[in-house]
């Protein structure tokens, strides 16, 4: 029987693909294995500890979706024998089961979140679906496009890690780099903000309490009317203290026959948030405040049917489920 270092260094590298776009995994059929196709950067392909069936494969391909579906024999883990980083980047497969988060995903193969966040161009971690299929790269580094007037040098510089590296593991030569060319950058890391952001932990509960009204379609309170509710609506007594649900700016303040006393803080990256129906307000436009600043008291001013803070959570003027981003 051939040692599974053998079958490794027969595999056929992967194709390269030239669009960035190509970040989610792909899975083709053979006959004894199966392939990934890449994103654009060279990339050797190790082959599984075990062959998967079609059945499997077929399950793999469109597995996005499914709730609760179990992991096959072998797949926890494609490859069980990681080639050392001088040999290049190689993935590894897994396919997500119950209970399973990107960052412990990350830890349990001791790469880097920022690694497997952008090699397969996660943008939300919470809606990472049972059953899907994730490249996990052998080497720390995150996957970046370049821009007009990059090099490998000033990539280098930016990211403080190694231009030879950048270069030898992409296949580069000196001199600039290609507008929106695809590339691996060995060891570099997202800005924590942008990690933040991914996995959902922005905005702290801005008080305590207990969810009367949901984000999305219900009937109006008052009317009975389908209408689509822009928030959250958090129940507690009046004159409990709402505080400001992230760092940022206030930029308003005031009353209105719908949201009452209400103030808005602008945030970063484009977030704002609101807090309506307050009995009393705390704050002034200008006023720089972090998650342990009063801002206001519940009440039940406005376009309400008792104590409770409406909040709403808006990014670039459009309104986001708030639970998708509380912790």
């Amino acid at each position: 029987m051939r040692s599974k270092r053998a079958r490794t260094k027969e595999t056929e590298p992967l194709e390269r693909v030239a669009s960035l776009g190509v970040l989610a995994l792909s899975v083709a059929v053979f006959v004894f294995g199966f392939a990934f196709v890449s994103s654009g950067f060279p990339v050797s392909y190790a082959e599984p500890a075990e062959s998967v069936g079609a059945a499997d494969l077929a399950d793999a391909t469109g597995s996005a979706g499914i709730a609760d579906a179990e992991s096959p024999d072998g797949l926890d883990a494609i490859v069980d024998e990681v080639p050392p980083p001088d040999d290049g980047l190689f993935y590894v497969a897994y396919r997500v089961v119950k209970g399973d988060t990107v960052s412990e995903i990350a830890a349990r193969y001791g790469v880097s979140t920022d690694s497997v966040v952008t090699f397969n161009d996660i943008t939300n971690a919470r809606t990472l679906s049972i059953g899907r299929y994730l490249k996990i790269p052998t080497l720390n580094g995150i996957i970046y496009a370049a821009k007009g007037g990059d090099t490998a040098e000033a990539l280098a510089a930016s990211y403080g890690i190694s231009s030879e590296r950048i270069k030898n593991l992409n296949g580069l030569d000196d001199g600039p780099l290609e507008a929106g060319k695809p590339l691996f950058l060995p060891d570099a890391r997202l800005s924590s903000w942008t990690l933040r952001e991914i996995s959902g932990d922005l905005f702290t509960w801005p008080l305590r309490g207990w969810i009367t009204s949901w984000y999305g379609w219900r009937d109006d309170p008052f009317s009975g009317a389908r209408s689509f509710h822009t928030g959250v609506d958090i129940g507690a007594n009046r004159g409990a203290p709402v505080r400001a649900a992230m760092e940022g700016t206030v930029s308003a303040t005031g009353y209105s026959t719908v949201s009452g006393n209400y103030v808005v803080i602008r945030h970063h990256s484009g977030y704002t948030s609101l807090y309506a129906h307050l009995d009393r307000i705390d704050v002034k436009p200008g006023k720089y405040v972090t998650t342990t600043t009063v801002i206001g008291a519940v009440g039940s001013t406005g376009y309400s049917t008792g104590p409770h803070l409406h909040f709403t959570v808006s990014k670039n003027g459009r309104t986001l489920n708030p639970m998708s981003v509380l912790r």
